[in-house]
């Protein structure tokens, strides 16, 4: 379960995405920016579980630059989310929706980082 409520997030609309990697080139943190909050996920380095959480928007620079994966989500409502846990019951999944209810993004953690997996619909 996420440690929030989510309808916090939910029809807020989203101003920007961000990304904060370390130096790693690949995502340790994410941020769907909603005017001054933002939905954040991070990895836990320990478990490499998501931590899903609802405050505070980061500001560009910095370590945070903009995600240009998600440019299209820009001025979108965020919509409905999905939570994915492994055998172990670690939360290693999260899937949003923007201004609908079809999910269209999903962040799975892999080793430490966060990867962004479009999805569409089978055709």
């Amino acid at each position: 379960m996420l440690q929030f409520d989510y309808d916090l997030a939910r029809g807020r609309v989203v101003t920007a995405v961000l990304g904060s990697d370390a130096g790693s080139g690949a995502w340790d943190s994410l941020a769907v920016v909603t005017a001054e909050s933002a939905l954040v996920l991070r990895v836990r380095p320990d478990t490499d579980e998501l931590i899903v959480d609802f405050g505070p928007a980061p500001v560009l620079g910095g370590r945070w630059r903009t995600v240009n994966a998600l440019s299209s989500v820009k001025g979108s409502e965020l919509g409905w989310c999905w939570i994915g846990r492994n055998y172990l019951g670690y939360l290693d999944m999260f899937t949003v929706s923007f201004s609908g209810l079809d999910p269209q993004f999903c962040f799975v953690s892999e080793a430490s980082n966060i990867t962004i997996r479009s999805l569409s619909p089978a055709s």
